[in-house]
């Protein structure tokens, strides 16, 4: 999986462009650098949220621990290296239905939520990704909400 990973990288980083389709790595990346971009979005990469992020994404795609740290070295490099989300959100909205855009969105939540205050910067992304992922407001909500659910936070 990660030398796939690694070739999106490669091929982003020297702006080689390609006209086929965003692989299932590629949509993973794209997703892990959409929430390392949460993390970092306060100025401050704390470990809570890298930990959240870790959690997260050793779930989602049924990674090892290994391959966690990978992810999140490849996810922070590439978001070095981006100057848009819209090509994240592009190809995660060209490969996943709604359902799964709103359980991303809930993770971005537990990533802002996970140090129990939310940024302005943290509040800002989240509505940009959101719109970027064709999110409602409503879907918005609920996923704030779950995810304070999922932390066991009463009231935010």
């Amino acid at each position: 999986m990660f030398n796939s990973l690694q070739d999106f990288f490669s091929r982003k980083s020297s702006g080689a462009k390609t006209n086929k389709e965003p692989t299932d790595d590629d949509v993973k990346l794209a997703a892990a650098t959409l929430m390392f971009e949460m993390v970092r979005s306060d100025g401050k990469v704390e470990q809570a949220e890298i930990a959240a992020m870790g959690e997260i994404l050793r779930q989602q795609f049924s990674l090892a621990h290994e391959d966690v740290d990978e992810m999140i070295k490849l996810a922070q490099d590439t978001s070095d290296n981006s100057v848009s989300l819209q090509g994240f959100t592009s190809n995660i909205c060209g490969k996943w239905g709604n359902a799964k855009r709103v359980t991303l969105l809930e993770h971005l939540w537990v990533i802002a939520l996970v140090d129990q205050r939310v940024d302005a910067h943290e509040r800002h992304l989240m509505r940009k990704v959101a719109g970027l992922l064709y999110m409602t407001e409503m879907q918005i909500i609920q996923a704030k909400e779950n995810a304070m659910a999922h932390l066991g936070l009463d009231n935010f």
